[in-house]
């Protein structure tokens, strides 16, 4: 199982597009959808909400505004 380079989709290595680039690096893409997003449009994925990278730095987010006001709150 392949993970995409994009959104973080897991899925089977025969499906999606792979791409290898002249430095030697290889972008899994489960869909044109991904590529599009990921090559053409140079989109950021972790500003995109429906893709995993999104999520986790929502959460990491999250934790830092959380942590300041409970150490606020022990002082």
């Amino acid at each position: 199982m392949t993970k995409c380079t994009f959104c973080g989709k897991e899925s089977h290595p025969s499906k999606g597009t792979h791409v290898i680039k002249n430095s030697g690096t290889v972008n899994y893409f489960c869909s044109s959808k991904c590529r599009a997003n990921s090559e053409k449009l140079k989109r950021d994925k972790r500003k995109i909400r429906w893709t995993e990278a999104f999520h986790i730095t929502r959460e990491k987010a999250r934790a830092r505004e959380a942590e300041p006001k409970e150490k606020a709150n022990i002082k």
